[in-house]
Order: C-alpha cells, then sequence, then structure tokens
C-alpha cells in the first residue's frame, strides 16, 4: 500500500536512497548524496518540509513533489503568488499514473494554502528556488524533453505548456571568431573587466549560486568609464563532473537597452569564452527561451550547437 505524506527529519538518507535508483535521465545528476542535498535543498532559507511530498511503499520512498516559490521583481523576497513544482520523481518501478498526479495534487495544495494563483511544473530562472547544479545544466530549463514520464505526469494533471528553452553547448576549441567592422568599432572603444568570484547581485543569486564558483566579465566603455553590460559564468557543480573536461554554464547576460544590436553583446560573450579557454575550461552551455531570436542568433553565430530542450509549463488555479 502506498501512503503520502510530508517531508520528515529522518528522511534525507531515504531521500538519497531514492535519487540513486532513479532512471538514468539526461541532465539529472545520476548519485547524490546527503551533503550534496543538503547544499542544493535543505540549507535554503526557504526551504519549508510542508512543500516535500512524499509517496513510500514498504518502507522506501518511491516518489516525491517537491515546491518552493519564485522571488518578487525585486528578488530580495519571495513571492507567494507564484508556485513551483521544482522537481517530480518517480521510482522505476511506479507505473501507476496515479502516484504522479497525488503527489502534484498535494504539492497544488500546498500552493494555493500559501497564497498562489499560479503554479509552475518545473524550474526556470527566475522560477528556481532549488535544484540548479542537479539538473538542467547552465539554468533550470523547466521539464527536459528526456524527461518523457515527468512531462506526461505535469500534462496529465493539467499544466500546459507555454514555451520552449533550448540547451547549446560550445566546444571551446570550435568558437567561431567574429570579426567585422562593428567588431572593430566595438574594440575600439570599449573594454572587458575579468573578476573571479564576484559578489552576488541579489539575495535570489546568494540562494541559487552563492556556494558556486564563479566569474563575472564586464563590458566596459573606454571614455564614460560606465558598464555597458555582463554576463556570468559558473562551474555547474556536480552536474557537471558528467561532462569530459573543464564545464561552464553562462548566466545573466545582459546589455544596456540603448545600445543593443550594436555588436556589444558579441564582442563580450566572444572574449570571455576566450578568457575561459585560457583557463581550461572546455564546454560552456547556454540556454535562451525559444521566443528569444537575438540570443539564439548570438550564440549559434559563435559556434554553440543545440542538444536539447526544455518545456515550460504552468496551471492557473481557480
Amino acid at each position: 500500500m502506498i501512503q503520502y505524506r510530508s517531508f520528515l527529519n529522518t528522511d534525507p538518507p531515504l531521500l538519497v536512497d531514492l535519487w540513486n535508483r532513479l532512471p538514468k535521465v539526461s541532465g539529472l545528476v545520476e548519485r547524490t548524496d546527503y551533503t550534496t542535498l543538503e547544499r542544493h535543498i535543505f540549507s535554503k532559507p526557504y526551504f519549508d518540509r510542508d512543500g516535500f511530498s512524499i509517496a513510500e511503499q514498504g518502507g522506501k520512498i518511491i516518489g516525491f513533489a517537491h515546491c518552493g516559490f519564485s522571488p518578487q521583481a525585486s528578488l530580495a523576497e519571495l513571492d507567494h503568488q507564484t508556485g513551483i513544482v521544482s522537481q517530480l520523481r518517480l521510482d522505476a518501478s511506479v507505473t501507476d499514473a496515479a502516484v504522479a498526479s497525488t503527489l502534484l495534487q498535494m504539492s497544488v495544495d500546498y500552493c494555493r494554502g500559501k497564497g498562489a494563483t499560479t503554479v509552475h511544473a518545473g524550474c526556470s530562472f527566475p522560477h528556481s528556488p532549488f535544484y540548479l547544479g542537479l539538473y538542467g545544466g547552465s539554468r533550470l530549463p523547466g521539464v527536459i524533453e528526456q524527461d518523457q514520464q515527468i512531462l506526461a505526469g505535469f500534462k496529465q494533471f493539467g499544466f500546459v505548456e507555454h514555451d520552449q528553452i533550448i540547451i547549446l553547448e560550445l566546444q571551446l576549441s570550435e568558437l567561431t571568431s567574429i570579426m567585422g567592422r562593428q567588431q572593430m568599432s566595438v574594440r575600439r572603444n570599449y573594454l572587458i573587466n575579468a573578476s573571479s568570484d564576484p559578489m552576488e547581485q541579489s539575495w535570489w543569486e546568494s540562494c541559487t549560486l552563492g556556494v558556486a564558483g564563479r566569474e563575472r566579465f564586464t563590458v566596459i566603455n573606454k571614455r564614460s568609464k560606465e558598464v555597458s553590460g555582463s554576463v556570468s559564468y559558473w562551474d555547474m557543480q556536480p552536474l557537471s563532473d558528467s561532462y569530459t573536461g573543464k564545464a561552464r554554464g553562462l548566466y545573466n547576460l545582459s546589455v544596456a537597452e540603448d545600445l543593443r544590436r550594436g555588436g556589444i553583446a558579441t564582442y563580450l560573450v566572444g572574449e570571455s569564452l576566450k578568457h575561459l579557454a585560457k583557463s581550461d575550461v572546455s564546454l560552456v552551455e547556454a540556454q535562451t527561451r525559444s521566443s528569444d531570436a537575438a540570443s539564439q542568433a548570438l550564440f549559434e553565430k559563435l559556434g554553440f550547437k543545440k542538444t536539447s530542450s526544455g518545456t515550460l509549463l504552468s496551471l492557473t488555479l481557480t
């Protein structure tokens, strides 16, 4: 008989056991331990055991659904109107769709009870309170396309797809150098500044990436000394251990709105990738929404290739 309940203080060893029995899925850390789960889940200041729903049978956890909440626009505190089912995981022995449905119902009820009017399926920035480094890659891409059982569980429950995340990778040995008048002009007027382990830019970045190894690159106007854009990279631990060679995940690429389409982003990302290559990084992953044609074009121009995708789904509560 399957029993359903919330997370207990005695559950971490059982959860580690389940995780290490999970079906292999591209983008999901295959094996973990208590220390890793503590760092990426239990130690978060907003972790709430009542939002962690468990299915148990014969003294073993056979599935779980874990909820969280998005940050407010300021990235300084939680927004309880926007709930997230951060992860839904089922043991390979689970064939009854009712298990996923029951866990999702518990999750939705929890979010509703906290004031949520919308619930997202899977994480995607900024809806990403947990699991960065355990699932997805450079960012959390909703539900990865190879995660068919989990994706089906969300859809059968009523979650509706609203966008796709494109996952791209670049072997730095295949980095394309961009030349031309525009890039020559940018080089004359701007310079790149690199910083290792920079200070977090928000409370949310501190919560989600504070323990990660990071590099930030800023592009600065030589005359005005003003920062015109920046891009950051992180070590994607522990997921990057499954990559061949040293890997980094690209995130938070931004250029001042009035300077876009002037080649600054191409210069910034291209030069930062060259810097990483000199630091023996061999692979970089990036993600962008399928609706963001400009970012896709930039990454493809530099040599990035699509390797997978993720689906963004949500459920409006009534």
